[in-house]
């Protein structure tokens, strides 16, 4: 038996054990916040961009992970055209970029909220985000591009670009959390930053830094070794990343739900901002 077998073999068993792992964990997920789900998501009235970004992150992202086994199968058996590796990686590329555009957008907001709307704070928030989707643009073209069809088309190599496309999301995740960082150290000084809507404020950024970190870190590891499982860190982001929307998007509503008129959670904070699910103190 050849080498390229035996290593196709290997990286097939760890795609497909990561692939029923990762749904796993997403049903995991929404199981166990169920509750909160149906009290602050279904419960309550809200915005339907709310609801529609919700349902996105829960149940599309299950949606597609339930389906994710049987085309493992298809691509791994030898039966995928050119056509249809061409169309799992403009896929893949995606929704992984969707997922962390998502994500980004939705700790911008709360940037923005605690910066008492500045534009400036928008503007760089805004560009950081805008240089990562157009280097997610590059990146799927260099690979499109780059990559050499052959009919096990799940083990293909990672290109370098995705190492320079990583490093762009931490920088984007590093400012975020720097400036949540500064405004609690400026909140602190003038008295009001030991609220607890700030302290969770600082933990859901350090949080979701740690998550998106992680995942930038083995995805640039992949690019030095040239590891053919790139497969294996898209799984697992189409189930981390859609959890850490959810929590956030049901926090949000469970602020508001804590806040019984507009003048007295205008007197914390401009408005309620994304938190995850930890209890108040």
């Amino acid at each position: 038996m050849s080498q390229d077998v035996i290593s196709f073999a290997f990286v097939f068993r760890q795609a497909t054990n990561h692939c029923y792992s990762s749904l796993a964990f997403l049903i995991y997920d929404w199981l166990l916040n169920l509750e909160s789900e149906v009290q602050h998501i279904w419960m309550q009235p809200q915005k339907r961009v709310f609801r529609w970004l919700y349902i996105y992150f829960r149940y599309f992202s299950m949606l597609i992970q339930a389906i994710h086994p049987g085309i493992i199968e298809y691509l791994a058996g030898g039966h995928g055209s050119r056509s249809s590796c061409l169309a799992w990686k403009i896929y893949a590329s995606l929704v992984g970029q969707v997922n962390i555009t998502a994500v980004e957008m939705l700790l911008a907001v709360r940037v923005y909220a605690l910066f008492n709307r500045s534009r400036r704070i928008a503007f760089l928030v805004g560009f950081h985000i805008l240089v990562d989707v157009i280097s997610s643009v590059v990146n799927a073209v260099y690979t499109i591009r780059a990559t050499k069809y052959h009919k096990h088309c799940i083990s293909s190599k990672p290109p370098h670009q995705l190492m320079y496309h990583s490093i762009i999301v931490l920088s984007t995740q590093v400012t975020l959390m720097g400036l949540t960082l500064l405004k609690t150290v400026l909140s602190r000084r003038s008295g009001w930053g030991r609220t607890p809507i700030v302290s969770l404020l600082l933990r859901d950024s350090s949080a979701v830094l740690f998550v998106i970190s992680a995942l930038c870190l083995l995805s640039i590891g992949l690019c030095q070794l040239n590891d053919e499982r790139p497969a294996v860190m898209f799984f697992w982001s189409v189930s981390i990343l859609p959890s850490c929307g959810c929590w956030l998007l049901m926090n949000t509503q469970q602020l508001i739900a804590h806040c019984p008129t507009r003048k007295e959670s205008s007197a914390s904070i401009r408005a309620p901002v994304l938190s995850t699910l930890i209890e108040i103190e």
